[in-house]
């Protein structure tokens, strides 16, 4: 693994976002380890604060977790993370505009993948309130509704299929750097 120190990004904030099960938990806490960074979980961090998602979803109804989610996304970005931190956004983050702009102006990546790489981890999962137990059906269309979003706000996009979660970490960490470099090239000129 490379070490923190050489890469570039440290100190900045870089959010994961994509479909649930993208793997945006995993691979996030991996990518704060190499960057030497924190580590922020929107979901967790919901959950600690209002309960269980499923529960939410029951009882309050899919907007009030939206606002939940907004509020906790703003709360760790208006945070001080002297060695930056590495953010895992809920798979619908996005959908909120405000979210969408809270963002802008950070490192974004999308963790792209399909359904036959995270089938594993939803086939028969309770606790994901929107596949309303047509977890292809439904994730294929969460999808089509959100891919356009992803697109549109993310400054990097990874495969995140087919590696463990320290490998696509270590993918992003790699190719943030080049990024780095070129946000810091076009701020000088």
């Amino acid at each position: 693994m490379t070490s923190a120190a050489a890469h570039p990004v440290v100190g900045r904030t870089v959010l994961l976002m994509g479909p649930m099960a993208s793997g945006k938990s995993s691979v996030g806490s991996a990518l704060a380890r190499i960057l030497g960074a924190d580590f922020a979980d929107t979901d967790v961090r919901v959950v600690e604060q209002h309960g269980p998602i499923p529960e939410i979803f029951a009882a309050r109804g899919e907007e009030v977790f939206r606002d939940l989610e907004a509020q906790a996304i703003a709360d760790v970005l208006g945070e001080e993370h002297p060695n930056g931190i590495v953010v895992a956004l809920g798979g619908g983050a996005i959908l909120r505009p405000e979210t969408r702009e809270r963002v802008a102006g950070h490192d974004v990546v999308y963790l792209e993948v399909a359904w036959e790489d995270v089938a594993p981890r939803l086939v028969g999962s309770e606790d994901r309130p929107l596949l309303h137990g047509q977890a292809e059906a439904s994730w294929r269309e969460l999808m089509e509704r959100r891919r356009p979003l992803y697109e549109a706000v993310a400054t990097l996009k990874v495969h995140a299929a087919g590696g463990t979660a320290d490998e696509v970490a270590q993918a992003v960490a790699d190719q943030l750097i080049p990024l780095q470099k070129e946000l810091t090239r076009e701020r000088r000129h």
